[in-house]
């Protein structure tokens, strides 16, 4: 699979180098595996911590795997680690950064509570057992909580605009039993253009 896509955190949109999105020769349009109707559901990872996925018509394994792993890394954030099922729906390299961002709020003793959104999901290609899907992501709504639950004085960045919407690169590959897992992580974060599509 062909990515050109650089460095992230899983959940929130971390700083560092962006990326200029894109397929390779070898990339191919996606074509959907299953269906269900589009809409909003709203997953509680944790009392007080939402995630409100606006899923597309073509809801298929390859973007349930994406969804599916940034829920439970804010479920590991929520539950201080004590859930760490979100290793499970990752591969080398993507577990490491998985594992850093969970461990960025563990370290200082830090939760969250609110709501992130997850929209304008798709299949952007596919190529072989590995696909890239592509998603805005709004956490806008999320605040930093102290143990307690209580909002810490300091916000990062990523809770307010334009920093709070960016666009997710997460390149997926089938393995050997037939699971979709996250390989890789990327963003494009504000004013990025790809960024700036996202918002709304």
């Amino acid at each position: 699979m062909t990515l050109v896509i650089l460095a992230l955190s899983a959940c929130a949109a971390p700083t560092g180098p962006e990326f200029a999105p894109g397929g390779g020769e070898s990339t191919t349009k996606a074509l959907p595996t299953t269906s269900s109707a589009p809409g909003i559901e709203t997953i509680t990872a944790a009392p007080g911590l939402q995630i409100a996925i606006d899923w597309p018509s073509d809801r298929n394994k390859m973007i349930k795997a994406f969804t599916d792993n940034y829920v439970d890394q804010w479920r590991a954030v929520a539950t201080a680690g004590v859930d760490d099922s979100y290793l499970q729906s990752v591969e080398e390299p993507a577990n490491r950064d998985a594992y850093r961002w969970v461990w960025s709020f563990l370290k200082g003793k830090q939760s969250a509570q609110g709501t992130a959104k997850l929209y304008a999901l798709r299949v952007a290609s596919v190529t072989g057992r590995g696909a890239e899907i592509n998603a805005c992501v709004d956490t806008s709504g999320i605040r930093v909580t102290d143990a307690a639950g209580a909002p810490i004085d300091d916000q990062p960045a990523w809770t307010a605009s334009p920093q709070s919407t960016y666009f997710q690169v997460a390149a997926v590959r089938r393995g050997d039993d037939g699971t979709w897992r996250v390989k890789l992580f990327r963003h494009a974060s504000y004013p990025d253009e790809r960024a700036k599509e996202c918002l709304r």
